[in-house]
Order: structure tokens, then C-alpha cells, then sequence
């Protein structure tokens, strides 16, 4: 039993923390906030986003740093796609099928 209860008090601290960190930003978000705050909080999930993207994007799988890979060549039609399309279904298509051609080419 004392594993039950570590697994349900570990389960409730990690919804606990998980709602604070997406429940803050609009708790602290005042009508008199610091400008710089505001844009902090608005380009927050932009870096997140870049931060778990490029690495994986310019990060061979031997590890070399700028290695021609198959993610690195899938990602010139994603972002072409997605500068003219202004859409993130056609873009993740576009992503899925020039990562399959590249891989089945290579």
C-alpha cells in the first residue's frame, strides 16, 4: 500500500506543478504589467518550441553538429509550405512527405 499512495501523491504534485506552469502566465498577466513582461510571456512558447527543434534539426545521429540528414532536407519544404500557406496541416504534410521521399531516395 505505501507504493499506492507514493504513486498517487507523486501523480497529484505532478498535475499540481503542470497547472501552475500553464496557469501563471495568465495570472500574472495585469493590465499595468511591464511591457517587456508581456512579451516575454507572448514569445515564451516560441523559444520552447525553437529551443527542442533546432537542435534535432541540425544534430546529425553520429552526433556531428551540421550533418546532412534526412530532418535538416525535410524542413526546407515545411518551412517553404509554411511561409506561403500560412497552414500548419499543410506543413506537417509537407514535412511527412519530403521526410519519406528523402529517406526512401537515400
Amino acid at each position: 500500500m505505501p507504493e499506492k499512495n507514493y504513486l498517487i501523491a507523486a501523480v497529484m504534485l505532478m498535475a499540481a506543478i503542470t497547472y501552475l506552469t500553464r496557469a501563471t502566465p495568465f495570472l500574472l498577466k495585469m493590465e499595468k504589467s511591464p511591457k517587456l513582461f508581456n512579451d516575454v510571456i507572448e514569445y515564451l512558447p516560441v523559444a520552447i518550441i525553437a529551443s527542442i527543434t533546432v537542435p534535432a534539426l541540425l544534430v546529425a545521429k553520429d552526433g556531428s553538429l551540421l550533418g546532412l540528414n534526412a530532418d535538416l532536407l525535410a524542413a526546407i519544404p515545411v518551412v517553404i509550405v509554411a511561409y506561403w500557406s500560412r497552414s500548419l496541416i499543410y506543413s506537417v504534410c509537407a514535412g511527412v512527405a519530403g521526410h519519406v521521399a528523402i529517406t526512401l531516395l537515400a
